[in-house]
């Protein structure tokens, strides 16, 4: 994400039992490297349809099929991509409505009344809360998001998903900064130590530390409001613990011993599918760009669950160049998405197209960036730093994007989102 937002005992099941060896799979990084080497043809390669979580609901099932399909086809040269946008709600509901209806409305304005055909809020952070409640006006942010996502998928309208800016645990205010390691601070607004070997506590399920235990009471408030979903069947693409790779400016979880960032991951999937019984969540692992400067490789992050979806948040510069990103994903053999960026990937101006250069699955915009410098003008903007008037309109109108909203005459939709219910 963006730099500028951005009780249970042991032994009930939660146990991740993690095998830092992979139990037998390849590494992240030795799939990647065997596929790159002994099966030169594995982006061309069939996608299968089986998700990390026993028995999935069906409609979950439904919907990673339709993206199984876009993956499959994208690499036999049939290229189509889902576009998507993440709504901050924090921004649009606590700042005294400067930006009601900047994101989902605005884009659909500019558009010519089309939607994202995949919308994603979150969870978190929080909006300086001293605590994770069942408050619904404290945390009105929130649950109102969890509303929005379900009415999308009620009404036919497209695919949603969630992650989760988890403020570190046991933290005495739920905020952005208390994400992020370098601006964490403690009751007393002092900085706080978040090292490894508080990160090592966190997740030291096996000896059930107190850090271990605010972690469960976090994971338990974030289940209790992915439930609403659940009990309404709406599949949710979940991208929890993203960014793992990050150098700095990271969040807590981030540029951790890959073992324990994978027992962290291991918690959450566990508890999720198997205390709470999540059979809606298609999981997926969002690296950051790893260009070497802000983000390492990610490889050996990759969870031991496995994920459902791998997919990479790009802000560095260029999200058209380079191609690595999605050609390095292409050995896991699992539908690619672009989880994060701040640009629109068709540009006429510049006569470029993302979507034709690498068809992710889905390319979903962060937040306000959707909407900056959008007065209308249609002027061209600096293409590789922020969007514009134009480069929405041309992307919404690209006959390769999947819109979402209703078929016409209803809507402006270009495909049957009922077909995957």
């Amino acid at each position: 994400m963006m730099g500028t937002w951005r009780s249970q005992k042991r032994g009930d099941g939660v146990s991740p039992g993690v095998s830092t060896s992979g139990s037998g799979r390849f590494s992240g990084l030795a799939l990647v490297v065997a596929c790159a080497v002994l099966c030169p043809g594995a982006a061309g390669a069939q996608v299968g349809r089986t998700l990390v979580t026993p028995s999935p609901s069906p409609a979950a099932q439904k919907v990673y099929g339709l993206l199984v399909d876009l993956e499959n086809g994208a690499r036999a040269g049939n290229r189509r991509t889902i576009i998507g946008q993440h709504c901050e709600a924090q921004k649009e509901i606590h700042q005294e409505g400067s930006y009601a209806g900047a994101y989902y409305d605005k884009v659909t304005q500019l558009s010519g009344g089309k939607r994202p055909a995949f919308v994603e809020f979150d969870l978190g952070p929080g909006w300086y809360q001293s605590a994770f409640t069942e408050d619904a006006t404290a945390w009105r942010a929130t649950f109102n998001g969890v509303g929005f996502l379900k009415d999308r998928w009620t009404y036919g309208d497209g695919l949603v998903g969630m992650g989760f800016h988890q403020p570190y645990p046991g933290s005495p205010v739920k905020s952005f900064e208390n994400t992020i390691v370098e601006t964490a601070t403690n009751a007393s607004g002092q900085r706080v130590n978040l090292d490894d070997a508080w990160f090592k506590r966190v997740v030291d399920w096996q000896n059930n530390t107190a850090e271990y235990q605010t972690l469960l009471r976090d994971l338990s408030w974030a289940a209790n409001r992915l439930q609403p979903l659940k009990d309404a069947g709406v599949p949710v693409l979940f991208r929890p613990y993203h960014e793992m790779n990050k150098r700095s400016g990271r969040f807590w979880w981030a540029n951790r011993d890959p073992a324990l960032y994978k027992q962290l991951w291991s918690i959450i999937f566990n508890y999720m599918t198997k205390t709470r019984g999540f059979n809606n969540l298609i999981w997926v692992w969002s690296p950051y760009a790893w260009d070497g400067t802000y983000g390492g490789d990610p490889w050996n992050y990759y969870p031991t669950e496995g994920a459902d979806i791998v997919a990479v948040d790009i802000y560095s510069g260029n999200p058209y160049l380079p191609g690595r990103y999605y050609t390095d994903l292409a050995g896991y053999n699992k539908p690619r998405m672009l989880a994060e960026n701040d640009k629109m990937p068709v540009r006429w101006d510049k006569n470029v197209s993302e979507i034709d250069a690498r068809p992710w699955v889905i390319y979903s915009i962060w937040g306000d960036t959707v909407i900056r410098d959008v007065s209308g003008s249609g002027a061209a903007n600096a293409w590789n730093v922020e969007n514009n008037y134009q480069a929405i309109k041309n992307t919404y109108a690209y006959e390769k994007i999947l819109t979402g909203g209703q078929l016409p005459p209803t809507g402006t939709a270009n495909y049957n989102w009922w077909s995957v219910h």
